[in-house]
């Protein structure tokens, strides 16, 4: 079946053309533009290992935001910002062998990289969290939110994969870009063809800046493989919102529009003019559906 007809049989479906879509999808009038608090690091202690997080903000939802495969913290601090910016407590943190984050990266399985997330919302005192992931990220949360679904308040994921590969030619260029011993400057060019819909490649240069960690990139896929799909698929039972962009090569839309047609209580969003990292390529329209949805799901607005 075809995007466009996806797009017209999923009933559950809002398309986020316009940040005022957006908004009246959520029934959210406006969303605060306020600065939020400064980032306090925490290193937390869990199962022999450390994990570095960052907290943005205050307020009584929480929110823990996992970045994309093989990615830093830091691709994210932005977005957790604004987020924060609402009224949102928004935690964002580095996987293992990135930053101050340690402990094993072989052998793992997303259930081990979903149980880190619930060592931070143990740290924090959290009972009941929102779980956002970027790209890989939504699977860690997936696997997280099956695990416990009783202490996921909701699960949004930023780009999901899992169901449909993406073409051949995309599979191959991503093979050689979890290559370790890749050069700098190839990995770059692999990124910004990869992550970016066409006109957009330039934003790969904030990427490169944030580091490149190609071993935890691969430790992280085959983590991924060596998981059962009815692990971490489901994603638990909270209400769901599923991101897409349009022109996403990697986690081709297909993915999000076949969850959102298959998995009750799931709402999908498609976000035109943008490739897999939408972060930096719709942060606008990301922010805005993030926190309509929490929101909305909360009873904020009532």
């Amino acid at each position: 079946m075809s995007v466009q007809a996806l797009t017209l049989t999923a009933r559950r479906l809002f398309t986020a053309i316009a940040a005022a879509a957006a908004i009246g999808a959520f029934g959210l009038a406006s969303i605060p533009r306020a600065r939020a608090s400064d980032d306090a690091r925490r290193l937390i202690s869990a199962h022999g290992q450390t994990i570095e997080a960052f907290v943005f903000g205050e307020g009584p939802q929480t929110l823990i935001l996992a970045a994309g495969n093989g990615r830093p913290a830091s691709q994210l601090t932005d977005l957790a910002k604004a987020i924060a910016s609402a009224g949102i407590r928004t935690v964002v943190y580095n996987y293992r062998g990135i930053g101050a984050s340690d402990g094993p990266i072989d052998g793992l399985t997303l259930v081990d990289y979903g149980n880190d997330v619930w060592a931070i919302a143990d740290a924090l005192g959290a009972q009941k969290v929102h779980l956002a992931g970027k790209t890989y990220g939504n699977r860690v949360m997936r696997a997280a939110s099956q695990t416990k679904p009783d202490r996921v308040a909701t699960i949004i994921l930023v780009g999901a994969g899992g169901e449909v590969l993406p073409s051949e030619e995309t599979m191959a260029l991503y093979k050689r870009y979890l290559d370790p011993d890749v050069p700098k400057a190839e990995w770059l060019s692999l990124q910004a063809r990869l992550m970016y819909a066409p006109g957009n490649e330039r934003l790969a240069e904030k990427d490169a800046g944030e580091g490149e960690f190609p071993a935890v990139a691969a430790a992280e896929a085959k983590a991924s493989d060596a998981t059962p799909k009815d692990a971490w698929s489901m994603g638990g039972t909270a209400p769901m919102l599923a991101i897409t962009c349009l022109l996403d090569r990697v986690a081709v839309p297909e993915n999000a529009f076949r969850i959102a047609e298959t998995r009750p209580n799931t709402w999908l969003a498609g976000l035109p003019g943008c490739g897999h990292n939408m972060i930096n390529e719709q942060p606008e329209e990301l922010r805005r559906l993030i926190v309509g949805f929490i929101q909305a799901r909360s009873g904020a607005n009532k």
